[in-house]
């Protein structure tokens, strides 16, 4: 949960591990985006945010309690984060310092409400996120790359077609199987034997390859770029063909084949996935249409 600004408690990011959230188990991240490095003055007062915070009951005592600082932190921070056994002693010598930065934090809090509390909080909890475990995290997310501008991560193999086609493709096959149809004549062309037919069997195969290969991108879209980078490239593709299929043409086959050309020779600049598209992706987008309804290839319905 993304908390922070005002009545935060100290929390500007809480990562909880259970349905209880705040009443169970939950990580703690505190963002400071200083010019220079975090120092014990800047970090104490947020210690002092999360003990009010536990102890005025708003959430339990953090599992991880960590600062995140591009700038990093000084030594003497850094020295006292790395040992809480001297944490907690140093932190108990400032606030109990009359008319100190902490004194002055305890509102209404008594101070030795607040000193029995710091007794028995286990300070070990308090730590640093360093700047490259924060890009290392982040390089495993989806935003990344556009984040940051650089290389999405590889793109792994798409699976091979299954000889029988699955549930998911049964309606851009069938409109493959009525473009066979009308350019042989021959009625009898299905998806359990086109496959093995000579005049139809290598188009047949390369259209399924095709479109399991954008399936593979939508999954891998999924997981590597932001939420509608796939379909916003979708529909970049649907618009570049739209006025190519709806031209008349003198058969099934030959709208299938100048859509899924025009698909190819399409000029798209802005799409994060670009990189990893391939020629036959473009191809597979237009079945993937088909599969939806959204494109067709023979005049007649094939249902």
């Amino acid at each position: 949960m993304r908390n922070g600004g005002a009545n935060d408690h100290g929390v500007d990011i809480a990562g909880f591990l259970t349905d209880q959230r705040f009443d169970g188990p939950w990580d703690c991240y505190q963002c400071k985006h200083y010019r220079a490095s975090l120092k014990v003055s800047d970090a104490y007062p947020e210690i002092m945010k999360v003990v009010l915070g536990a102890l005025a009951g708003h959430y339990t005592w953090p599992r991880r309690y960590r600062f995140a600082a591009p700038k990093g932190y000084s030594t003497s921070l850094a020295n006292l984060l790395h040992a809480p056994g001297n944490l907690k002693p140093d932190f108990v010598r400032e606030l109990t310092k009359p008319r100190g930065p902490l004194a002055r934090q305890l509102g209404e809090a008594p101070i030795e409400d607040v000193l029995r509390f710091v007794e028995d909080a286990d300070f070990s909890v308090f730590g640093t996120v360093q700047l490259h475990e924060l890009t290392g995290g982040h390089s495993q997310t989806r935003w990344h790359s556009v984040r940051f501008g650089v290389a999405l991560p590889p793109r792994p193999m798409a699976p091979v077609p299954a000889p029988e086609p699955a549930e998911h493709e049964q309606r851009y096959v069938e409109k493959l199987l009525a473009v066979y149809r009308e350019r042989h004549g021959d009625p009898d062309i299905t998806s359990a034997n086109a496959g093995t037919r000579p005049a139809v069997r290598d188009h047949y195969h390369r259209q399924r390859v095709a479109f399991y290969s954008a399936e593979a991108l939508r999954v891998f879209a999924r997981d590597s770029v932001p939420d509608g980078t796939f379909s916003a490239l979708q529909e970049e593709i649907f618009d570049g063909v739209i006025d190519v299929h709806d031209l008349d043409h003198d058969s099934g086959f030959a709208r299938l084949h100048e859509v899924s050309q025009a698909a190819r020779s399409l000029s798209i600049t802005s799409n994060g996935l670009l990189p990893v598209v391939a020629v036959r992706d473009r191809t597979g987008i237009c079945h993937q249409l088909a599969n939806d309804d959204r494109l067709d290839w023979c005049r007649a319905d094939p249902q």
